[in-house]
């Protein structure tokens, strides 16, 4: 249900980009159709002048103009210009044909668009009832969850078995012959300074029972999709599902030294990529074994758990 939250508000994201990207578009269709026609009306306002002139001074004939020639060179350069004054209203007839088709298509493509992005509101309209029926449900299965000790046991093994996983992979995955060049790492949830809970072995909010908790939660009124950033400069060794955390990023910061970052409704960076102190890798979530949103921030030196606020982090 995790993942199914996440791919639905990952869709969510996508389609109101989608819509920003089309607003864009259709604002930019109105404005060039308007000036599309003016541009016509101007043209257009020449071809009626030209006519009006026309019919005053009645048809104009080759015999008329060798008439009131007054030699052959004359009447030959007189024809040029009568011929040239032809030539360029039958092109302004052809632009003005071309420009009104074009305009045609443009307001055609315009209600196209507009079909499009109101088609997509819908959709994400849709997404958003459908990701709440769904954060309902899974509420009310935490609570199933809770009260069942069979499952609770199943699930405690489960967290212990990925917990040793995880070391191990971290252990291959850091750098222990480099340095640890980071000092003291930055705050990982900008303005937001609430530990609800500490390192050490605590009464777990899912599981009903008193488990160690690895790392520190950080939360707070308002916290859930903000930002959280890289404690310390490194390489992003995980950036992906790990049940019981939920989506999560764990950097190598050289040195053996890692920080682990979990419950993300949405991950920003990829495994490989290197990131700055402060650059932000994820968004506040509950993924995972979570009651409410909140960060789950870890320290591990050579992959086994330390309290990241002896040495490592201040507020």
């Amino acid at each position: 249900m995790d993942k199914q939250i996440s791919t639905t508000e990952s869709t969510i994201d996508n389609l109101e980009n989608e819509i920003e990207d089309l607003e864009q578009d259709i604002s930019v269709a109105e404005d060039n159709i308007e000036y599309a026609e003016k541009q016509y009306e101007v043209k257009d306002d020449v071809r009626k002048k030209r006519v009006a002139t026309y019919y005053e001074s009645g048809t104009i004939s080759y015999w008329e103009i060798l008439l009131t020639s007054e030699s052959m060179s004359d009447f030959l350069y007189r024809k040029q210009i009568l011929s040239d004054v032809m030539e360029y209203d039958k092109q302004l007839l052809e632009e003005l044909k071309e420009d009104r088709e074009a305009i045609e298509t443009q307001k055609e493509e315009l209600e196209e668009n507009k079909v499009l992005c109101e088609n997509k509101k819908i959709e994400a309209e849709q997404k958003k009832l459908a990701l709440n029926e769904t954060k309902v449900v899974r509420t009310e299965y935490l609570a199933e969850l809770n009260a069942s000790e069979d499952v609770l046991s199943d699930s405690i093994d489960k967290l212990q078995k990925q917990a040793d996983a995880l070391v191990a992979q971290i252990n291959a995955a850091s750098g222990k012959n480099t340095k640890y060049t980071g000092g003291t790492m930055t705050w990982p949830l900008p303005g937001y300074y609430s530990v609800t809970s500490p390192f050490g072995n605590r009464l777990h909010p899912v599981l009903k029972v008193y488990k160690m908790h690895t790392g520190i939660d950080i939360a707070g009124s308002g916290c859930n999709g903000k930002n959280v950033v890289a404690a310390a400069a490194g390489t992003v060794i995980t950036a992906g599902w790990i049940s019981g955390y939920g989506n999560t990023v764990v950097i190598d910061h050289g040195g053996g030294i890692t920080t682990l970052y979990g419950h993300s409704q949405r991950l920003l960076v990829k495994k490989g990529q290197k990131v700055e102190k402060g650059e932000a890798i994820m968004l506040v979530g509950m993924t995972g074994y979570a009651t409410g949103p909140h960060l789950h921030f870890e320290v591990r030196e050579n992959g086994k758990y330390v309290n990241p606020l002896d040495g490592y982090l201040k507020k």
